[in-house]
């Protein structure tokens, strides 16, 4: 470090990152990085914590909830009545519609070929349907990555 900062110094916490990212124990300096930007979650949480506590936050956060839930009984009995327009003011709606294919439909009017080619099957569904081991030979299995962690094992654990 440079000074005598207590992590308060940005070009200290720079050097810090820089030292890390040159060692050549990649897997340690990923698993001690991860521990410190932990340790860095945690003091922001406990001032999260503090900040959310404060009374005029509590008030503030109490204030928009009022109005919230009075803006949402209001566009409900506005809806329940018919009112779409009050002077300049206008309810507006917004939909978005959805289509879902009926399988059984779909299979008579357009053949087995087609229906074939085109569908899918909800896994949960077959299984309750059929039993999980039905499904076995059935299955296409694709293995993703969802991530990537570094752990720590004890020397005598590795022996």
């Amino acid at each position: 470090m440079h000074c005598d900062c207590e992590t308060s110094c940005r070009e200290c916490k720079e050097e810090e990152v820089e030292i890390v990212d040159e060692t050549p124990l990649l897997l340690e300096s990923a698993f001690m990085a991860r521990i410190k930007a932990d340790e860095y979650r945690e003091a922001l949480a406990a001032l999260q914590k503090e900040f959310d506590e404060r009374p005029d936050v509590v008030e503030l956060k109490r204030q928009i909830e009022y109005y919230e839930e009075a803006r949402r009984r209001r566009i409900a009995q506005a809806k329940a009545t018919g009112i779409t327009k009050q002077g300049s003011f206008l309810l507006k709606i917004k939909t978005r519609k959805t289509r879902t294919v009926i399988p059984k439909l779909f299979f008579a009017k357009h053949g087995a070929e087609a229906f074939v080619e085109c569908c899918t099957v909800a896994i949960g569904k077959a299984e309750a349907l059929l039993g999980k081991s039905a499904l076995d030979d059935c299955c296409e299995v694709e293995v993703k990555e969802t991530g990537v962690s570094v752990e720590y094992e004890r020397p005598e654990a590795a022996e």
